[in-house]
């Protein structure tokens, strides 16, 4: 009976709280695993900070993760893979645990299709499209981390894995890069420092999983799409020479049907899997997010490069080689992932406060970035601009903007500003003068945007205040505006007239 009650509950849920208990319950459980591991050696409160900053791939850790049990790393590690699968793969799989045959209820497909696809708002996704973008969805994340660990095992510097062994740290380094989670075994990068290569292909990773799943499943249409064209064209060419072949010896060999055989069997079923995956984002979002991310990358380099070439604590002795590979490194990271080949508490202030931007702005939405996303931070400019002429509606690439898109950016911005003001005094008092207000500041929105750098605060936080960021944490991972809905049990945005015909954009 009270399994019963138990289904029925969550098949009541709305897609906000179910998001926002399953992340609670995943940090929960994670910490009494990495409590265990440690076999006390951690304090609980230390496990419950390290499982969320794992669970919301922060990368923020109270002690040395160089220090820890390979079996506490292996935790973390699933940890991290299943935070950083984000809020669509996340939701089935709770649903999957939570309830068998969940996956069947319209009610919870429709919760799916409401976190993913910007290509429709009523229509709900059927029982196979929630399989299929699920499926996508691992199959993107696994396929692009095997390839990053494959290279980093082959390319990094020997000794860089520490005590641990090459093909581990290959593989906790990339699934770290590509989750954006920033954590290292050997707690930080600083042995790839002077290998260009290696940097570039954490970066790389980290891009790929800040920039958001639906435009890497955006991406996997295209690719599929020019796949079936390549396809088509191997099969006409190979029916040309079948041709000839039969007018010249009436004899066609055998390797000549190959090719129509295989384009017999892949053609249909892409084109299948194609025109039913769903989940991708719409052609403006995806110019939205390459064009942003682009410019936030530019801005943070140049920056980033400028400020710290003389620095002696940081780039000065470097070769002009290894600045740029550093300097682009760690503008990738600040926007999302927290990956350090350095002692960031000596930077210079100037270069703290470009981080801090990028850092609060983060990456693409549904993707394993946090902040407040490139889509809110641009949407606010279009909105801005808008306020000036207010006689035009916000329009971006010549397209104009859903007002329920731009109503959500407002109130992600705002409710993300008045929070952190709200928890920064609460911590400048717990923290009784103890250190500076710019490193308790870079450290909130660290936490809140999920990032995982640090101004050395982490390891000297007492354990109410790391009660406090393990919440930033969590809010942050999960979404502001997500538990919003879920406290409320509404959408916080009335509707927008009668028709509201603008493009949707992913917000948050």
């Amino acid at each position: 009976m009270p399994l019963v009650r138990f289904k029925r509950f969550f098949r009541t849920l709305s897609f906000a709280r179910l998001v926002c208990l399953g992340f609670f319950a995943a940090i929960f459980l994670g910490s009494f695993a990495l409590y265990i591991s440690e076999r006390g050696e951690l304090s609980y409160v230390d496990s419950l900070y390290l499982s969320a900053s794992s669970i919301c791939v922060t990368g923020l850790s109270p002690i040395p993760l160089s220090g820890l049990n390979p079996s506490t790393h292996w935790i973390m590690l699933f940890l991290i893979q299943l935070g950083g699968l984000g809020i669509i793969s996340f939701t089935v799989i709770v649903g999957f645990l939570i309830t068998k045959g969940i996956s069947r209820n319209a009610r919870f497909n429709a919760f799916v299709g409401a976190a993913i696809d910007t290509q429709t708002e009523t229509e709900s996704l059927a029982t196979n499209e929630v399989n299929r973008i699920l499926l996508s969805v691992i199959n993107i994340s696994f396929s692009i981390e095997i390839l990053g660990a494959i290279g980093l095992y082959l390319h990094m510097p020997e000794g860089a894995e520490g005590n641990n062994t090459r093909w581990f740290f290959s593989l906790f380094t990339a699934i770290s890069s590509f989750n954006n989670a920033g954590f290292s075994i050997t707690d930080d990068l600083s042995a790839l420092r002077l290998d260009p290569f290696s940097l570039y292909i954490v970066s790389g990773l980290v891009i790929f999983g800040g920039i958001g799943f639906p435009v890497i499943i955006l991406l996997e249409k295209v690719l599929l799409t020019i796949f079936v064209r390549i396809v088509y064209r191997i099969e006409v060419v190979a029916e040309t020479l079948m041709m000839e072949k039969a007018l010249k010896t009436g004899n066609v060999p055998r390797f000549l049907l190959l090719p129509a055989q295989f384009s017999a069997i892949l053609e249909n079923r892409i084109e299948e899997y194609n025109k039913h995956l769903r989940g991708e984002t719409t052609r403006i979002q995806s110019k939205l997010l390459v064009y942003g991310s682009s410019a936030l990358l530019l801005f943070g380099f140049i920056g980033i490069y400028f400020l710290e070439r003389s620095n002696p604590h940081t780039f000065h002795g470097m070769d002009l080689v290894d600045k740029i590979s550093n300097a682009f490194f760690m503008s990738v990271c600040s926007r999302t992932a927290g990956f350090s080949t350095m002692d960031l508490g000596h930077l210079n202030d100037a270069t703290v406060i470009i981080i801090t931007v990028l850092m609060f702005i983060g990456g693409g939405p549904q993707g394993t970035a946090g902040g407040i996303k490139i889509t809110t931070f641009v949407l606010l400019l279009a909105y801005l601009k808008n306020v000036i002429q207010p006689s035009k509606p916000v329009m971006l690439f010549g397209e104009t903007v859903s007002k329920y898109s731009v109503a959500v950016a407002i109130r992600v911005y705002f409710l993300a500003t008045v929070s952190l003001a709200f928890v920064f005094i609460l911590l400048g008092i717990l923290d009784q003068n103890q250190h500076s207000l710019h490193v308790i500041f870079f450290e909130l929105i660290s936490s809140f945007s999920t990032v995982g750098y640090s101004l050395n605060l982490t390891s000297q936080l007492g354990d109410i205040e790391k009660l406090f960021y393990a919440a930033v944490m969590y809010v942050g991972r999960v979404g502001i505006f997500t538990v919003l809905i879920a406290a409320t049990g509404h959408s916080g945005v009335p509707k927008m007239g009668t028709v509201d015909d603008g493009v949707k954009i992913q917000v948050g």
